[in-house]
């Protein structure tokens, strides 16, 4: 019995050669109007769909595979007799290799005519995804192509074929699990952008609600250096669909020094996610390890905001992930490269400046286009994905209620300013101390609310910072009046937390007994 392949693309890569191959394999070769041209071209004889269904192409070509003799070709089972019997009753002949690749939904959804849901309307293939879909389910006898790029792997296996079935089974189902992979990309990203117009159009609709269903498809962007370990290896993705819209912000490029590992790319977020809450109207750097930040400090340049990052916790800042949210300038480079650092994140680097910092051929050097941050994180958990909004929206002092009798200065409240948004960005359970713009304090990931004020004391008090006169911040309540007793008793006069610990009204007492300034937040900030 003579094999039929039927090819119908709109990538006509590859397409020559492949026909070629199973035209001189025995097939013949049914073909779409716009594939036939291609295949006129290429000298390939082919038989029209029109011609052989008996069916002209209707609705400016909106049908012209939707018919029995396609489908029924493709999905009839050749291992069931009925099959075989009703095919030859309706005078069906079978399909034995699908060519199918979709209309370019996906190259224009990032283009100007993205802007046109007209156009993109008419790009939502139908025919395509049906036919191949089709393929790929009766894989046991039927080849599914989908990509260009395993042509040569089939034009091999037909040249290289002395009898029997050339295509192996192990072939077959790798080639289905693509077609599905790839229709679930495409499809996802459909959805995902008429739920945007969806969004557009009811501007009084929440843009970010967790949808009751999603399909997130990922493409790999770039492998990495290795993962968490050296023996791990890693590569960063990118959502290319949108029903589920990730967290994402300012984009970034790398502008100098090694490749980027699984680590580096999880300090740029903590990075980022913490340049976002710095005061803008302030110059600040920060400087991570290990996705907590070590030192915090305002300025009045670049570099002296480093100088004074670095004071904060000298032994840590080595080889940390410096921040800043202000251009770097030569004077600052210099001061960079006064100590080993894995990262520099800035939003530009003045004239010279990269210069500077690409002597030191280990420091990856990164621009970031400082915008706002949106969208969801996903976390992987046993059996599972966790979906959250982002911690982005921290309250202001001004919005907390002073809930002692103590009125702090001016400075002090700039100082709590401070110490309220770097507490979130600290592992829980979190406490941090500023003062004079200084963070000289941090206490990160202790098992107990009053460790962790024990631990940032002991911190301060390692590297000679001066702690009366500071303030601090909780990223909790406070369940025991013990916390503030203990900040008070080392000279701290100012201090933030989250209300709603059952005993708020003793922690109170407390704050006024020992003359603190204590506010109370109304939203709690945990990174666990």
């Amino acid at each position: 019995m003579k094999k039929c392949a039927l090819l119908s693309v709109s990538d006509r890569t590859g397409l020559a050669e492949l026909a070629a191959a199973l035209h001189n394999s025995g097939y013949t070769l049914l073909a779409t109007s716009g594939t036939g041209k291609a295949l006129d071209e290429a000298k390939v004889p082919w038989t029209s769909v029109e011609s052989y269904t008996g069916l002209a192409e209707l609705l400016d070509g909106r049908v012209k595979t939707l018919h029995p003799k396609i489908h029924g070709g493709i999905l009839a089972r050749r291992d069931q007799p009925h099959h075989l019997k009703q095919m030859e009753a309706e005078q069906i002949g079978s399909i034995d290799v699908v060519v199918v690749n979709l209309y370019p939904f996906l190259k224009y959804v990032q283009s100007d005519k993205a802007s046109k849901p007209e156009e993109m309307t008419e790009l939502v293939d139908v025919g395509g995804p049906t036919m191949i879909r089709a393929a790929a389910k009766n894989h046991a006898f039927v080849v599914p192509l989908i990509d260009p790029a395993d042509y040569p792997e089939v034009i091999a296996a037909l040249k290289s074929a002395t009898s029997g079935d050339p295509f192996p089974l192990q072939m077959r189902r790798r080639l289905a699990a693509k077609v599905f992979s790839t229709l679930s990309h495409y499809d996802g990203t459909i959805g995902g952008y008429f739920a945007g117009l969806v969004e557009s159009d009811e501007p009084q609709r929440r843009s970010e609600e967790l949808p009751s269903q999603c399909s997130v498809a990922f493409s790999k962007v770039t492998e990495l250096r290795y993962g968490e370990n050296p023996h791990q290896r890693a590569a960063l993705y990118q959502p290319t669909s949108k029903s589920l819209a990730l967290f994402h912000g300012p984009t970034w490029e790398q502008l100098g020094g090694k490749e980027l590992s699984y680590n580096n790319m999880l300090d740029l977020d903590a990075a980022l996610r913490l340049l976002s809450d710095l005061p803008a109207e302030r110059t600040c750097v920060a400087i991570l390890k290990h996705l907590n930040p070590c030192g915090v400090a305002v300025g009045a340049s670049v570099t002296e905001a480093i100088e004074r990052a670095k004071e904060c916790d000298p032994r840590s800042h080595f080889g940390g992930v410096l921040v800043s949210n202000r251009p770097v300038d030569k004077a600052a480079a210099e001061e960079v490269r006064g100590d080993f650092a894995e990262l520099v994140i800035a939003p530009d680097f003045v004239e010279g400046a990269l210069d500077i910092l690409k002597t030191s051929k280990n420091l990856r050097i990164l621009k970031v286009d400082v915008s706002k941050l949106v969208g969801f994180d996903l976390r992987t958990v046993a059996g599972g994905v966790l979906v959250q909004e982002p911690d982005l929206h921290r309250s202001r002092i001004a919005h907390a209620s002073l809930v002692s009798a103590r009125a702090p200065s001016d400075e002090e409240l700039l100082d709590l300013e401070l110490a309220w948004r770097i507490v979130g960005h600290v592992k829980s359970n979190a406490v941090v101390l500023v003062r004079d713009g200084l963070l000289i304090g941090v206490g990160a990931g202790q098992m107990s609310r009053i460790d962790s004020v024990e631990l940032a004391i002991r911190k301060a008090k390692l590297h000679g910072h001066l702690l009366n006169g500071a303030v601090a911040a909780s990223d909790a309540f406070f369940p025991f009046p013990d916390s503030v007793e203990t900040l008070a008793g080392e000279g701290v006069t100012c201090v933030v937390a989250p209300a709603g610990a059952r005993r708020d009204d003793d922690v109170k007492a407390v704050a006024n007994a020992k003359n603190v300034s204590l506010f109370f937040a109304s939203d709690r900030h945990f990174r666990h």
